[in-house]
């Protein structure tokens, strides 16, 4: 019975033949035209493959665009534009993902950090390359204009480095066929050297309800030509059995060894509104070349330096211009060509996780943008070498002036204090509370904060940042950061929130208070620990006289230095939910510095920026409508009331 399946199977195939499913179909010019019938018709092959027709707006009713070009989300103007075209196989047979759909366009949405609207399943069915998986073609589609280079290449990226988290337990594992759009890199080859059914161009695609299939010329066979067929198909008949029934022992053989790679796989799980991330497996070499061949698609602002310019810059990073060395690679002082000073840093370590972090930086750094932020210049990619480079901040760091080389140069008197802590907040509540997606930096520390020549701020070392959605909560086997700066919850079971930063942070607001180190074993049993110490010490009038800089010599306002106080011991509450969040400590910060007289207060804010938001921000709190009680406070001589 097998045989005579397999024979009739064969004897369609010859008889019978259609074009190639890899063959894509012809299209007309790209334009925009009056529509006058439906996009698409309904046709028999809506058997062959499910089709989820993207929503038309209801004003754009009088446009339709042509291939490879499509319509603009809902709520964007109407346009045609160029999508992103993506083709995936998934691990499940195509009838069970027609009922999961909008489940795939979540998915993709979360992981691409594009909304749902923007994502659309122009077709699915069974896989040319293995037909018990699904083959899934989808656009993601600009809200207008075009996706700028640096968007379209971390989707590209985040494909092809499996970024994009799919929930393996609905929709198995996935690989991707290919990402297309002007400007990206080629595919990389599948595995055996394959390119699957790629398309050519942007617009060479196979369209997921009809395809154009030309008319096959009539003609007659005579029988020595039906003698060879015969033949023929009988011969191959024979192969075909031998090879079904290998295929399927190695089958057999196969599931159970993906059955055990399963429980090792990336997954995603979401429950309650909770993400629970590890890490994505190693980038392949090919992809890695693939990076590093296409640097050229960064944004234009971060420029592309050669190995021989930086060793140049920095005498073949000797060891006379080190600034300073962090757990993923060492600080180079350089000097380029036009006297301009940079900041070098060379990754030293050379494990994937090195590449990984090396990868999230630039990815990171390329699109976060604030004052109080080490600017990104530039990097370079050579071989194995790789490097950032960053603008210099040339006047040390908090750790520096506090307990290091600095703090002979001059005191840092409690206006310049105030001034770096506001500035150092803005920058965390900017990764927090402003940048999509949210970002928990891991290592904010004194030695982090640069400092300018006006003790402006800046906020450095982005090696251990890590990318987070709002309200999640990351799970981390191998807990990373500085001892004394990590937040215990984080410490103890890996549980990584915004509200450890802000933690960290805390302890920074310690040391500029107090000039004490996080940890100074030189201190007497028990007050080793700056935290532990202080704490008890933050919210009484006594406490603080016993706590506060000596080296500041009394020379600050009482009540403005009880209040930044109250908010460090908030910072260092040991309960996540009783911390506040960074954007309400800059609030905080400035009701503090509008409190200080004409001259302070320029001190304390003329090099930061005044928004509208802050203003009526402040007039509520001056008015109490807003639920920070930390910022107003009553105390006497004993403790103050928070």
């Amino acid at each position: 019975m097998p045989l005579l399946i397999v024979f009739v199977l064969c004897v369609l195939f010859f008889v019978s033949p259609c074009p190639a499913r890899g063959i894509p179909p012809s299209y007309p010019p790209l334009a925009v035209r009056p529509i006058h019938s439906p996009r698409h018709s309904v046709s028999s092959s809506l058997s062959k493959y499910h089709h989820s027709a993207p929503p038309q707006i209801q004003d754009c009713e009088g446009i339709s665009c042509s291939d490879p070009l499509t319509l603009t989300p809902i709520g964007s103007p109407c346009a045609c534009v160029y999508p992103v075209q993506v083709e995936i196989d998934l691990g499940v047979a195509p009838y069970q993902l027609f009922t999961m759909i909008p489940e795939l366009e979540v998915e993709i949405a979360a992981g691409t950090y594009l909304k749902q609207s923007q994502i659309r399943i122009m077709g699915a069915g069974a896989s040319a390359r293995n037909t018990e998986k699904a083959a899934v073609t989808i656009d993601l589609v600009p809200l207008e204009g075009k996706f700028d280079n640096m968007t379209a290449f971390l989707i590209y990226e985040r494909f092809w480095q499996k970024k994009v988290p799919i929930n393996v337990s609905l929709f198995g594992d996935y690989n991707v066929i290919y990402v297309l759009y002007p400007g990206l890199p080629p595919s990389p080859p599948m595995p055996g050297g394959s390119s699957g059914s790629i398309p050519s161009t942007i617009g060479s695609h196979e369209d997921p309800i009809s395809a154009n299939v030309p008319p096959r010329k009539k003609h007659s066979m005579n029988s020595a030509s039906i003698a060879i067929i015969v033949f023929t198909i009988c011969s191959f008949a024979l192969v075909c059995f031998g090879v079904s029934f290998v295929l399927w022992k190695l089958k057999s053989v196969g599931r159970s060894q993906s059955a055990i790679a399963a429980t090792f796989a990336t997954s995603t799980s979401k429950t309650d509104g909770i993400r629970s991330i590890q890490s994505p497996s190693a980038v392949t070499s090919s992809r890695s070349m693939s990076f590093a061949s296409n640097v050229a698609t960064l944004p234009a602002s971060v420029k592309t330096f050669s190995l021989s310019e930086l060793e140049k810059a920095t005498d073949t990073f000797s060891s006379e211009k080190v600034l300073g060395e962090g757990g993923f690679g060492r600080v180079y002082h350089g000097i380029m060509e036009d006297e301009s000073e940079v900041a070098v840093k060379l990754l030293t370590r050379k494990d994937h996780n090195g590449q990984r972090e090396f990868v999230a930086e630039i990815e990171m750094l390329s699109r976060l943008h604030h004052r109080n932020l080490v600017k990104l210049i530039g990097i370079c990619i050579e071989g194995n070498i790789r490097c950032l480079v960053f603008e210099l901040v040339s006047n040390g760091s908090v750790e520096s002036h506090l307990h290091g080389v600095d703090k002979w140069k001059g005191l840092l008197d409690w206006d310049a204090r105030l001034k770096i802590a506001l500035g150092a907040a803005r920058a965390l509540a900017y990764l927090h509370e402003d940048s999509n997606p949210c970002v928990i930096h891991r290592d904010f520390k004194a030695s982090n904060v640069l400092l300018k020549d006006d003790f402006t701020p800046k906020v450095s070392d982005f090696g251990l940042a890590k990318e987070a959605s709002e309200g999640s909560k990351h799970i981390s086997t191998r807990v990373m950061g500085t001892f004394g700066y990590v937040a215990p919850e984080y410490a103890m079971t890996g549980h990584l929130l915004v509200k450890s930063d802000v933690y960290s942070y805390g302890v920074v607001l310690v040391e500029l208070l107090t000039g004490r180190k996080p940890v100074d074993m030189s201190q007497p049993q028990g007050s080793e620990n700056l935290v532990t110490w202080a704490r008890p010490l933050l919210t009484s009038q006594e406490g603080l006289q016993k706590l506060v800089d000596p080296s500041l010599h009394g020379n600050f306002d009482f009540d403005n230095l009880a209040k930044v106080a109250v908010i460090a011991s908030m910072c260092v509450h040991s309960e996540p939910s009783q911390r506040p969040f960074m954007g309400e400590v800059v609030q905080a910060l400035k009701l503090i510095c509008n409190s200080m007289d004409e001259n302070n207060e320029e001190t304390c804010i003329a090099a930061e920026y005044e928004s509208n938001s802050w203003n009526e921000s402040a007039s509520q709190l001056n008015h109490g409508l807003t639920p920070f009680s930390f910022v107003s406070m009553e105390y006497g001589s004993n403790s103050f009331e928070i």
